[in-house]
């Protein structure tokens, strides 16, 4: 018997060119996300991101006005795909709504949403924000999306448990100490783990619904 020895993988099916225009976009913008990982804003160069996605130079003027634009809508790729897992967990729930949370949590610091590619990204952005105003709503509009989440599920669960709490004073304190916990495992400055940071959060989630 003869086997044949093509397949999918030797043998990929053609995109169209809608479809070659969105690989090459997405490509383009994993790959800034990657450099600027790297080498930091400042050292996200155009070439460094084509080579990085395998497209000549003149290929980021087809899809975006200029590097910077490409920058920002990398910045909203990587954010808006964090939220959008929570947010998934949100429409499928857990036992009740702080289990829910705690979920939510663990997807902050596991992949795809966490690993030292998107740690060192995510810092490099928040850092160039304080001089770079192009770079504040996109980070503004996560963490209001995020707030929004997290103050339903608090109201939930503090209903379940029949207590009263300040869901919004919650949700915001949620969101802050995520914040810090990326700072400090991206800086390292507090030897902390990605074990340590879950334990903080659930902690927290805890003692606000006691």
């Amino acid at each position: 018997m003869t086997v044949s020895l093509q397949s999918n993988f030797a043998n990929p099916p053609r995109r169209n060119r809608a479809e070659n225009r969105d690989f090459r976009r997405a490509s383009l913008i994993q790959a800034a996300i990657a450099v600027v990982a790297e080498h930091d804003i400042t050292g996200a160069t155009v070439e460094r991101i084509c080579e990085r996605a395998g497209v000549s130079r003149g290929l980021i003027g087809h899809y975006f006005d200029n590097k910077e634009h490409l920058l920002v809508v990398a910045l909203q790729s990587q954010f808006s795909r964090a939220v959008a897992l929570k947010r998934e967990i949100a429409n499928h729930p857990a036992k009740d709504a702080a289990e829910t949370l705690k979920s939510m949590m663990k997807v902050s610091f596991s992949s795809p949403v966490y690993d030292r590619e998107q740690m060192a990204a995510w810092q490099a952005f928040t850092n160039a924000s304080r001089s770079n105003a192009a770079y504040r709503p996109p980070i503004s509009r996560v963490g209001r999306e995020l707030h929004r989440l997290f103050e339903s599920l608090f109201a939930q669960a503090a209903d379940a448990r029949h207590i009263k709490i300040d869901a919004s004073l919650a949700a915001f304190g949620l969101v802050t100490i995520l914040d810090g916990l990326w700072n400090s495992l991206a800086t390292g400055k507090d030897e902390a783990s990605t074990d340590d940071a879950l334990r903080a959060c659930e902690l927290f989630i805890e003692g606000c619904l006691r």
